[in-house]
C-alpha cells in the first residue's frame, strides 16, 4: 500500500510540474501558431494535416503500449525495462520501413496535395527516435518525477519548433519546416530524458520477458489506436470528400483552439494514471481522487471554454489572420466540443490505470463506427465542414456520458456526483459566457484596436477560470491554487518589508 501523505506530496508536485509545462507551452504554442499561420498557406496545412494523421499512426506501431505498460505495472524489474527498450526499438525500425514503402501510396489516395511522399517520409524519420524516447518519459511519469519531462518538453518545443522549424518555414521550405520541426524536437527530447534516467539500453531476446509487458500493452494499443482513428476520422474525409484549402481552414482551427485543450487533458492524464494506479486497489481513495479531480476539470474547462466561445472573433482574427476569417463559427463549434473531450479522458484514464481495457475498446469502437457513419450521412446531405464539426461535437457528448457510467462502475458507486458535476459543468460554462460577453461587446463597441481587445479578452478569461478555481467548489485543484497564492503573498511581504 502507497502512504497517503507519500502519494499526495508527490502527485501534487507532479501536477505542478506538469500544469508548468502546459502553461508555459501553452503561451508558447500560441505565440509560434500566430506566426506558423502567416508563413504557410492553407493548403500547406491541409499536406500537413493528412502527413500528419499518417505520421501518428505509426506512432502506435512504434510504442504498442509499452510505456503505458511500464507507468501501470505493479512491479517493475530491470528485464521488464530492457524488455521495453528492444521491443520499442525494434518497432520503431519496422515502423519507418512501412511508412517508407507506404508513403507513395497515400500520395495517390490524396492526389491534390502535393509533395505528401516526401513529407509523409520526412515524419517517418521521428519513429526511430521516438522508439529512444518511450522507455525514459515513462519511468519519469511512472515515479512521478515530471520536472525532466517539463525541462526536455519546453526546451525542445522552444528550440525544436519556435527556432529551427519557424526559421524553415520564414526561409521558405513550407510544409517541409514542420518535418524539420518534429525532428528537432525528437532529437532533443532524447538527449535530455535519457540523460535524466540512464537506463538500460542492453537488449533482451527473451520472449518470457515481454509477456507482462505486450498483455497490457497490445490493449491499451488497441484503445489508443480506436481512439486515434476516432480523432483523424474527420481529417481523413474532409481530405478526400473536400478541398484541401476546406481541410487546411478545418484542421487548423482545430489545432489552434484543441491543442491547448489537448495539453490541458494531457497534463492531467499523465499524472492522474500513475496516481490511479497506485491506488488501483483502494477503492476508498480511488473514488476520491476521481471525484475530486473531475470536478476541477469540469469547472476549470467549462468555465474556459465559455469565455473562448465569445472571443472567438478576435482570437481568429490575431492567431490564424485575417485569411481565416471565415472560421469563426467553426471556432465557436469546437469550443462546445472541448469539454466533453477532456471530461472523457479522465474518466478513460480511471478505465485503463485499473486495467478496464475492453471496456474501453468496446466504447471506442462503438464512437467510431457512430462517427463514421454520421460524418457518411452529413456529407451526403450536403453538409458543410461546420456540420461535419457539430457531428463530432454530438457524437462526443454521447461518448463522454458512457465513459461517466463506466467510472461510477469502477469506483463503486457516485453515479449522482457525476451527474452533478457535469451539470455543474454546464453551469459554469454559461455562466462564464454571459460574464465574457457582457464585458466584451462593451469592449468591442469603443472600437478598440485589434491588440488591445484581444490582450483584454485574454486577461478577462484569466480571471474568470483563476476566480472559479479559489472560489467555486472544494477541490485538491483548489487546495494547491490557495496554497500558491498564500506563498505568492508571502513572498511579495518579505520582498517589501
Amino acid at each position: 500500500m502507497t502512504p497517503v501523505s507519500s502519494l499526495k506530496e508527490k502527485t501534487v508536485n507532479a501536477m505542478k510540474w506538469s500544469y508548468l509545462s502546459m502553461f508555459v507551452g501553452l503561451a508558447l504554442q500560441l505565440f509560434f501558431a500566430a506566426i506558423l499561420s502567416r508563413l504557410l498557406t492553407k493548403q500547406e496545412f491541409g499536406v500537413w494535416a493528412i502527413a500528419a494523421v499518417l505520421q501518428r499512426f505509426g506512432q502506435f506501431i512504434t510504442d504498442l503500449g509499452i510505456g503505458r505498460a511500464i507507468v501501470q505495472k505493479a512491479k517493475l524489474t530491470e528485464q521488464d525495462i530492457r524488455a521495453g527498450f528492444t521491443a520499442a526499438m525494434l518497432l520503431g525500425l519496422l515502423t519507418t520501413v512501412l511508412a517508407w514503402l507506404v508513403a507513395p501510396a497515400a500520395s495517390r489516395f490524396y492526389p491534390d496535395l502535393p509533395n505528401l511522399t516526401t513529407v509523409f517520409r520526412g515524419y517517418a524519420l521521428v519513429y526511430m527516435l521516438s522508439s529512444g524516447i518511450i522507455i525514459s518519459s515513462s519511468l519519469l511519469r511512472r515515479a512521478l518525477n515530471f520536472k525532466p519531462l517539463v525541462r526536455a518538453e519546453l526546451t525542445s518545443y522552444a528550440i525544436g519548433h519556435g527556432v529551427i522549424g519557424l526559421g524553415a518555414a520564414y526561409l521558405g521550405y513550407g510544409t517541409l519546416s514542420l518535418v524539420v520541426s518534429a525532428i528537432a524536437q525528437a532529437v532533443i527530447q532524447l538527449a535530455l530524458l535519457y540523460s535524466a534516467t540512464r537506463h538500460s539500453v542492453k537488449p533482451v531476446f527473451n520472449w518470457s520477458a515481454y509477456q507482462g509487458l505486450l498483455s497490457f500493452g497490445v490493449k491499451a494499443t488497441a484503445v489508443s489506436l480506436l481512439e486515434y482513428l476516432s480523432s483523424i476520422l474527420d481529417t481523413l474525409i474532409i481530405g478526400k470528400l473536400y478541398s484541401p484549402v476546406a481541410l487546411g481552414a478545418y484542421s487548423r482551427t482545430f489545432s489552434t483552439l484543441a491543442m491547448p485543450a489537448t495539453n490541458f487533458a494531457s497534463s492531467l492524464s499523465r499524472v492522474m494514471a500513475p496516481s490511479f494506479s497506485a491506488v488501483q486497489n483502494e477503492p476508498e481513495r480511488l473514488r476520491r481522487a476521481y471525484l475530486s479531480g473531475l470536478r476541477a476539470v469540469a469547472i476549470v474547462i467549462s468555465s474556459a471554454t465559455g469565455c473562448i466561445l465569445i472571443d472567438a472573433p478576435e482570437i481568429v482574427k490575431v492567431m490564424l489572420g485575417p485569411n481565416y476569417l471565415d472560421s469563426i463559427t467553426l471556432m465557436q463549434i469546437f469550443a462546445l466540443y472541448i469539454p466533453f473531450a477532456v471530461l472523457t479522458n479522465l474518466s478513460a484514464v480511471l478505465a485503463e490505470a485499473t486495467a478496464r481495457l475492453n471496456v474501453k475498446i468496446g466504447i471506442q469502437a462503438a464512437y467510431l463506427v457512430t462517427l463514421g457513419l454520421a460524418f457518411w450521412l452529413t456529407y451526403s446531405l450536403g453538409g458543410r465542414v461546420e456540420e461535419i464539426a457539430m457531428v463530432l461535437v454530438g457524437t462526443s457528448a454521447l461518448r463522454s456520458a458512457a465513459f461517466a457510467v463506466v467510472a461510477r462502475s469502477i469506483i463503486g458507486g457516485g453515479g449522482r456526483q457525476i451527474a452533478l458535476t457535469y451539470g455543474m459543468g454546464a453551469l459554469y460554462f454559461a455562466g462564464s459566457a454571459l460574464f465574457t460577453a457582457a464585458v466584451v461587446f462593451s469592449l468591442r463597441s469603443l472600437n478598440l484596436p485589434l491588440p488591445v481587445l484581444f490582450i483584454a479578452e485574454m486577461a478577462l478569461g484569466l480571471l474568470v477560470v483563476a476566480s472559479v478555481v479559489l472560489l467555486g467548489p472544494p477541490s485538491e485543484l483548489q487546495t494547491m491554487a490557495r496554497a500558491a497564492v498564500q506563498q505568492l503573498r508571502g513572498r511579495l511581504i518579505n520582498s517589501t518589508g
